[in-house]
């Protein structure tokens, strides 16, 4: 699958693929951390790519649909230049600008949770981590810029579909979510220490084997 910017312009897009299908990054898909946007694919449900083209450029895509033979792809073009979709070469899909209604997916939109939170590796070190939020500590987490989740990491991050999250960072590097309730908890385990921020405040710095809990009720 390609994605071309067909003119002048640029996009921001989101490319729904259902539940169960098969989407990885294609050779032409940025995925440096030179880029000012990298383009990743999801493993959340649905299935979602979404990524950054303008000025003529192409994102590519391996697809495989859950029914062979029948693709089922939906697009947001948070942008304004025109989309062209081919599949194996066939034009599948042209996206206007503005498809998909009022959605964003700019970089800089703001977060779809009410809390952003911000995982943050200090110094060297690697760690693997879980967060809680709410109450009960049932709050789904929701993905923001600085998440590497699906198949974009070796290491990916991972947003329950019910609650949680749990990811690694190390060596200085930062992992973003958003969230409709307070934080609850954060276990981290590994060699690095975490500086866990809500809304741009310091929640609490988190030591290596260290699980914290601050009370929301």
């Amino acid at each position: 699958m390609t994605i071309v910017a067909a003119g002048s312009g640029e996009s921001y897009y989101r490319m729904y693929a259902g539940s169960g299908p098969g989407i990885e990054l294609g050779s032409e898909a940025d995925t440096e951390a030179s880029v000012e946007y990298e383009d990743r694919v999801v493993l959340d449900d649905p299935y979602y790519a979404e990524g950054f083209v303008g000025d003529g450029g192409v994102d590519s895509y391996q697809y495989r649909p859950t029914v062979i033979g029948n693709p089922s792809l939906n697009f947001v073009n948070d942008g304004d230049v025109t989309l062209k979709v081919y599949l194996d070469g066939e034009l599948y899909k042209t996206v206007e600008p503005g498809a998909g209604g009022d959605e964003r997916v700019d970089p800089d939109a703001p977060p779809e949770g009410e809390h952003l939170i911000r995982v943050e590796a200090v110094g060297d070190g690697q760690s693997e981590y879980s967060l809680s939020a709410g109450a009960a500590g049932t709050e789904r987490f929701y993905y923001e810029a600085k998440a590497n989740p699906g198949t974009t990491a070796d290491n990916p991050d991972y947003t329950g579909v019910a609650m949680g999250a749990y990811g690694f960072v190390g060596d200085g590097g930062v992992d973003s979510y958003s969230t409709n309730g307070d934080l609850s908890t954060v276990d981290n385990q590994g060699s690095a220490t975490l500086k866990i921020y809500q809304d741009g405040e310091l929640w609490a710095t988190v030591a290596p084997g260290e699980w914290v809990e601050q009370s929301n009720e």
